[in-house]
């Protein structure tokens, strides 16, 4: 019995070592971070939202059904949710934890390609501080396909470096199905391809004979896996080409354009803020014990003792994707979106090691983690309760505030009351027919704007026969576009009501205003097979 207190005071302090930045091996302090990480933006945020964003929520309609493509983007995004949709249903934090799923993925393989070129406590220091880029961050829980692409990219750099640093046919190939991902996903991974393309021009490697079985391979690889879409795409009248055809309409003037890199500059800079600031208090706190050493006897900076081919690397790969958008752009006066940026930032931890000096590594890294974990805590809870409890009790409405629960009991109830075969299918905008759908259950589809062309999971003799419901908002404060195929099938409807429910629980507060009608099915839906 007396030797107990010292086990147990020994067991803490292995536990404490197996986590501490001074350990042998910090691979158990990287997933503890990281997995911190991903528990604190999907829970604050499953927490206080009563609704997803809007990109969320349009995941999770796709998600009805796999395809080899949706009316806006490719299709890999929304088979991964499919897959979790199958298994934990439609709940709201379902979206955010997918997104931040795909944030910590990459934020991991950032950390992997640190590690090909610096220690592993260097490596975690520049995967630490870009994971407060807001991309990460309050943007990381958009399940969005900008989001969703982060892992990808973030393989495809890591395999592309061991690729042309050890004449790799694995990591050759491996670097195609990345890019296969990558592009599955977003077409903007035609970006981050080109930056390759720059790189491998730039150092030589196009003449090299092995670079050009690595490409071959690579290429074969991203080609077998994109052919399918590819082939489905051709088959579009409007399609994702459309869509991102519609999306850069070029601006009237050059002036324009201008005005419009300064503002996507601008915001992203912004975005990469917190990063700036946690490496700006980094630096301070960690040059205090150089106070009284001259400049000439301080050690150099991390980056100094990197490679050369290294950071040639990690300036061009990381700072062209940035650069040739804001040029083509430019050029093309195509108005830029600053989320469009996402994925752009993956490799700006690295750029710390131009600041921060070399010497005791462990103390560095415990500064960052104190730092990071710090802001990640105060920042993870702040846009919580400011996008939650806060927004709710000022009536201030939003998506995360929209009652979405309580319109869909209602409108079902409606349902209920009238017919007596199960509710099917919703035609509405994404946003509410997605909030109906979800809270009803997976067996009610969205109709998307009325139009089977965006929603291919819906059997289009089946809907005819079988009735659906119709649902608009009507609401005053921030309504969503009304598409005319569900103004038309309003019209068809013989049974009408109007809803309204507060959006807020400030009294006196916006309300939701929700027209519904009701499509009765015909005697035929009952022979139909399902």
């Amino acid at each position: 019995m007396p030797n107990q207190p010292l086990q147990s005071a020994s067991s803490s302090g292995k536990f404490t070592r197996l986590f501490s930045p001074s350990a042998d091996n910090i691979v158990p302090l990287v997933i503890l971070l990281l997995l911190l990480h991903l528990l604190l933006w999907s829970v604050f945020t499953g927490l206080s939202h009563r609704a997803p964003d809007w990109d969320n929520m349009e995941e999770l309609v796709w998600a009805s059904g796999l395809e080899w493509g949706y009316y806006k983007h490719p299709p890999l995004p929304s088979w991964i949710l499919y897959g979790l949709v199958s298994i934990f249903g439609r709940p709201v934090w379902l979206t955010f934890f997918t997104g931040q799923l795909s944030v910590v993925l990459s934020l991991w393989l950032v950390w992997k390609l640190g590690c090909e070129m610096t220690t592993q406590r260097r490596a975690l220091i520049a995967t630490l501080l870009v994971s407060l880029v807001a991309y990460f961050t309050v943007r990381g829980v958009m399940n969005n396909h900008n989001t969703m692409q982060l892992w990808s990219v973030a393989g495809a750099i890591w395999m592309f470096y061991r690729a042309t640093r050890y004449d790799s046919m694995r990591a050759w190939a491996m670097l195609g199905f990345f890019c296969g991902c990558a592009f599955l996903t977003k077409y903007s991974a035609l970006i981050q391809f080109t930056a390759f393309f720059l790189y491998l021009l730039l150092t030589g490697h196009l003449l090299r004979a092995r670079t050009w079985k690595g490409i071959a391979l690579a290429t074969a690889i991203l080609i077998a896996m994109v052919t399918p879409h590819l082939l489905w795409l051709k088959q579009q009248a409007a399609g994702p080409i459309a869509y991102a055809g519609n999306e850069m309409v070029p601006q009237a003037t050059y002036w324009l354009e201008l005005q419009e890199l300064f503002s996507f500059a601008l915001t992203n800079l912004g975005r990469i803020a917190a990063m700036i600031l946690a490496l700006v208090i980094i630096a301070i706190w960690a040059a205090r014990k150089y106070k009284l050493t001259p400049k000439s006897a301080r050690p150099p900076t991390i980056a100094s003792e990197l490679a050369a081919s290294d950071r040639f690397f990690l300036l061009l790969v990381g700072l062209a994707p940035l650069a040739l958008t804001m040029l083509v752009a430019g050029a093309m006066k195509i108005p830029l979106a600053a989320h469009w940026a996402t994925t752009f930032f993956i490799l700006f931890g690295f750029f710390s090691f131009w600041f921060l000096r070399s010497g005791d590594d462990a103390a560095l890294l415990r500064k960052t983690v104190i730092v990071v974990v710090v802001m990640q805590v105060l920042g993870a809870a702040g846009y919580g309760l400011a996008r939650g409890p806060l927004a709710d009790k000022s009536g201030r409405p939003s998506r995360a505030t929209f009652p979405g629960a309580e319109v869909s009991r209602q409108v079902h109830t409606a349902w209920q009351a009238n017919m007596q075969t199960p509710l099917q299918l919703v035609a509405s905008d994404t946003w509410l027919g997605g909030n109906i759908a979800t809270h009803i259950g997976p067996q009610v589809q969205v109709l998307i704007d009325g139009d089977f062309g965006k929603s291919p999971w819906v059997n289009q003799e089946r809907a005819d026969k079988c009735g659906m419901l119709v649902a608009i908002n009507r609401s005053k404060v921030n309504p969503d576009q009304i598409d005319s195929e569900v103004i038309a099938l309003m019209a068809q409807s013989t049974q009408h009501g109007t809803l309204e429910i507060p959006w807020t629980k400030k009294p006196g507060g916006p309300t939701v205003v929700v027209e519904w009608g009701i499509i009765p099915p015909l005697p035929e839906c009952n022979t139909l097979a399902k």
